[in-house]
């Protein structure tokens, strides 16, 4: 046999035996894809723990936020205002009266607040920028966050800055604490208990 023809053969023998079978290339793509696979549904199970523990996109985390209690051994300090409407002259004044509150008073509306169900909060953006609040409370907490409990006559507002999520803005509706403001506000509009909206 010529000797150029045999180093030929035992070259494509060569060549052959180094290049890998069709089976043994689709074992290993499919091993390949596999290990894609597992490292995209990891990757995907990594992004819904941190959606869940790290995120706020009210939906589950906003609303347990919600729904976080108040607690009276939090509070370092009370405030409340009420607003008054007084005529002087021929002019109309807005002032603001403090009111001290005791500590039943701070106790009920506590409470009051930590006893709305959920489908009693709503949260919000926002207070709307057309609100006139009548009457509000801030408690002041040991951590140096608040919470600003503001009444307009209709809705009581709730802002909490004592969230891991940041500020936090939602209405209840709670008739407790409604009937309190309204008590406080008894002849705030110019010596009568509601505006007059005429």
């Amino acid at each position: 046999m010529n000797t150029n023809l045999k180093k030929a053969i035992v070259c494509l023998k060569r060549e052959f035996v180094n290049t890998p079978t069709l089976l043994a290339m689709g074992e290993s793509a499919i091993i390949t894809n596999l290990k894609n696979r597992r490292t995209l549904i990891v990757l995907i199970i990594v992004i819904g723990i941190l959606y869940f523990v790290l995120g706020d996109m009210n939906g589950f985390m906003s609303q347990s936020n919600l729904n976080k209690e108040i607690q009276v051994k939090q509070i370092s300090s009370t405030e409340m205002s009420k607003a008054r409407y007084t005529r002087k002259g021929s002019g109309a004044f807005i002032d603001w009266i403090d009111v001290e509150l005791n500590q039943d008073e701070i106790n009920n509306i506590v409470n009051w607040i930590n006893s709305v169900p959920d489908s009693d909060r709503i949260a919000l953006n926002q207070i709307p920028s057309n609100t006139s609040i009548s009457a509000g409370i801030v408690f002041k907490l040991k951590a140096g966050k608040e919470i600003r409990i503001q009444y307009d006559l209709e809705k009581i507002y709730i802002t909490r800055t004592d969230r891991w999520t940041g500020q936090m803005i939602y209405t209840i509706d709670q008739e407790n604490l409604r009937d309190f403001f309204d008590k406080q506000l008894k002849g705030f509009y110019f010596g009568e208990d509601k505006v007059n909206k005429s």
